[in-house]
């Protein structure tokens, strides 16, 4: 049996839009060994969601890696334990794209590197911030060469930042999210996000969360995300009254997360009160970066 784990992550970090990842510690397990027929298992978070066929995502992806290596898959009894929010928000998806990809290359014996496996995910999940953190932990920086190569960065971040991440009990769509943005924005909005997501980026690689009070503002996405989630003014101001550094969509919705280095469990309340008040029932957690990214657990 071989058996993996990959992190969560969230990403852009309010400026750093489909570029910034930060791997978070909840986990997917994964785990496979040889059997008659594909037989695929889930237990945990959102496991009634989880598909348990072929159109698994985690298999989908060792199916494509598989391919890229050019070497057939075995027939798997494939066990997934998702110990990730499954609200939204926190890269589940990706971080099922990059765990397929790795544990195909575990599988197979593929020798991929890890820059290789994040080309492989990210022509699968279309963009890098989710899939690089779940596969190298940290904070990700990424960006596209004249090919279309994607370039990954991580960054081990210190262990006195948290993340309070809060999920309100329903869904957005990825894709609902990405309609609601306008293909055309203003010239200072789009310098606004430049200038903030450089300075996040130095800051959290000085350790200077400070400064994460000012640069996590951003111009391009959250404006208009915040109409998908009921009560999010509301929850913003609770969360920085409650003392959080900054507050922020996770990823595309609907979970909202906050950075913080003290008073963590009084913002994470402050949050879910805050969604309870305009009629959405939330839970919150507590979150530490992970600087590893996705590891072998067990082999053969």
């Amino acid at each position: 049996m071989i058996s993996i784990k990959v992190p969560c992550s969230t990403s852009n970090l309010g400026p750093g839009f489909d570029t910034l990842g930060l791997a978070l510690d909840r986990y997917l397990h994964l785990s496979a060994e040889e059997a008659e027929q594909l037989r695929i298992t889930v237990e945990g978070n959102g496991r009634e969601h989880i598909a348990t066929d072929a159109t698994n995502l985690v298999h989908q992806a060792m199916v494509i890696t598989a391919q890229k290596l050019g070497k057939p898959l075995p027939a798997l009894h494939l066990h997934l334990k998702n110990g990730i929010p499954a609200y939204g928000g926190l890269g589940g998806s990706g971080a099922a794209i990059a765990g397929g990809v790795f544990l195909a290359n575990e599988v197979l014996e593929g020798g991929l590197s890890k820059d290789d496996m994040l080309d492989v995910a990210v022509g699968i999940e279309g963009h890098p911030d989710n899939v690089s953190a779940a596969l190298f932990g940290g904070l990700t920086i990424n960006c596209f060469d004249a090919q279309r190569k994607v370039h990954c960065t991580s960054v081990r971040i210190g262990t006195a930042l948290s993340v309070v991440a809060c999920s309100p009990h329903f869904q957005v769509q990825t894709k609902e999210a990405r309609k609601i943005l306008p293909q055309q924005v203003p010239l200072k909005d789009a310098v606004t996000n430049i200038e903030n997501a450089a300075s996040l980026v130095a800051a959290m690689m000085n350790g200077n969360y400070e400064a994460l009070r000012y640069v996590t503002a951003e111009r391009l996405h959250e404006q208009y995300r915040a109409t998908l989630i009921p009560g999010y003014a509301d929850v913003k101001n609770a969360a920085l009254e409650a003392g959080a550094l900054s507050f922020n969509i996770s990823g595309a919705g609907p979970t909202v997360f906050a950075f913080a280095t003290a008073d963590q469990q009084r913002i994470a309340d402050a949050m879910v009160t805050a969604f309870r008040k305009n009629g959405q029932a939330a839970t919150a957690e507590v979150m530490a970066v992970e600087n590893t990214g996705a590891q072998l657990v067990t082999s053969r």
